[in-house]
């Protein structure tokens, strides 16, 4: 059990997010299943590493955890944010989503596998994601849609060299 307990807590983020979708987006129902997706995120991950218990499947399973809760919840908000979100955020969303499944699929052929790089601009682009919700009904939803697309932007980049740059030991 507790060399699998951070995959449990996982997979519970996994049946939290397909919650969502019976709920009404941005109801309480909606937050309460919504918040415990961001608390099992943080949990799996310091557990692994507290526990000395990170594993290939894990990392996979926490990319897909992360996917789907983020393909849900925009789908959810995805009529708030048409109705409040000027033309050009969008066109901007769409090159970033077109950049991270290029980046997916990238990793997916040539690596053989479909996870992301934990790095610290992933990390706060994720977090800045899940804040997005909480943000739609405010006079401040385009300029945080905007900051979460700048570090998104980056943070596709930081991944990209990470990928292109030689492994130690490999021939450039």
């Amino acid at each position: 059990m507790r060399k699998n307990i951070a995959n449990i807590i996982t997979f519970t983020r996994i049946v939290a997010a397909l919650c969502l979708i019976p709920f009404k987006a941005l109801s309480t129902e909606f937050f309460y299943a919504y918040i415990w997706c961001g608390i099992s995120d943080i949990l799996d991950g310091f557990l692994a590493r507290k526990l000395n218990i990170i594993s290939s499947l894990g990392s996979r399973l926490d990319t897909a955890a992360d996917l789907l809760l983020y393909a849900i919840m925009m789908i959810k908000i995805e009529p708030y944010l048409r109705m409040y979100l000027p033309k050009f955020v969008w066109t901007l969303i769409w090159v970033v989503v077109g950049l991270r499944i290029a980046h997916y699929l990238y990793v997916g052929i040539f690596y053989h596998h479909l996870s992301s790089r934990h790095t610290i601009l992933n990390k706060i682009t994720s977090v800045m994601m899940f804040l997005l919700p909480f943000t739609v009904k405010t006079p401040y939803l385009t300029a945080y849609s905007l900051s979460i697309l700048a570090v998104a932007y980056i943070s596709i980049f930081e991944e990209a060299t990470y990928i292109m740059k030689p492994k130690e030991g490999e021939k450039q």
